[in-house]
């Protein structure tokens, strides 16, 4: 069955923490993979005041473009533009598969901008690593998003960027990430943004950072309910 995706554009957001000149869009909740473990239940997207009542407007229909509009608006981005896909929302897809049609139309669209986003698509699941890969080597970064350690080094070991959500109470700026053996895998950078105020077009560390650099969000909003999705994770 065929989804209807609706999202929505904004050339220059005012949003201060992606900070000035940042282009940045939305994409309807059925985007989001049913692997997620904050669907419905913990979503910063759906937690935020003004990001929920967007999100919520894109999803009744009341705001919102056609994938085909969204991809016109990419388009005509300046050479070199920043933009953040998918603020709230994820990758169209289905059943847990990323959609190849729709990556590949992103991939064409962003070849001339700095574009990245985050997703919740699990990379072992039909050809989610072999689509990931494909966007990440044609300057569409794809942020793999994990909530454990384990899953964190397995995205690192696919050679992905990959970031990871911990608990609200981390009080490191960074941290090395250690197998179950003691091996150093890689280090987790706390987001500049949560630690130092840094704006994501000054910081830029989720388009073009080092692949065994882990950007770790703390937990914001609904922070106690994340806190124990977190911790339920990792028993």
């Amino acid at each position: 069955m065929k989804k209807n995706y609706l999202f929505s554009f904004t050339k220059k957001t005012a949003n201060a923490k992606l900070g000035r000149g940042m282009s940045a869009t939305y994409s309807s909740s059925n985007t989001c993979p049913k692997a997620c473990p904050f669907l419905k239940n913990g979503c910063y997207a759906s937690e935020g005041f003004y990001t929920r009542l967007h999100w919520q407007k894109i999803d009744s229909g009341e705001r919102g473009i056609t994938f085909n509009e969204l991809i016109k608006k990419i388009k005509a981005l300046k050479q070199n533009s920043t933009l953040r896909l998918n603020v709230a929302g994820d990758l169209p897809g289905n059943n847990n598969k990323i959609s190849p049609t729709y990556l590949n139309k992103y991939i064409e669209a962003t070849r001339h901008i700095k574009a990245y986003t985050y997703t919740h698509y699990p990379i072992h699941i039909h050809n989610n690593l072999k689509l990931l890969k494909q966007a990440n080597n044609s300057n569409l970064v794809i942020n793999v998003s994990t909530e454990c350690e384990n899953d964190a080094i397995k995205s690192v070991e696919n050679n992905l960027p990959t970031v990871l959500v911990v608990k609200s109470t981390e009080t490191r700026n960074s941290y090395k990430l250690k197998d179950a053996k003691g091996n150093i895998k890689g280090t987790v950078l706390i987001c500049p943004q949560q630690t130092k105020g840094v704006s994501c077009t000054d910081c830029m560390a989720c388009y073009n950072r080092p692949k065994n650099i882990v950007i770790g969000f703390k937990a914001h909003n609904a922070t106690k309910k994340v806190n124990e999705i977190l911790e339920k994770i990792k028993q």
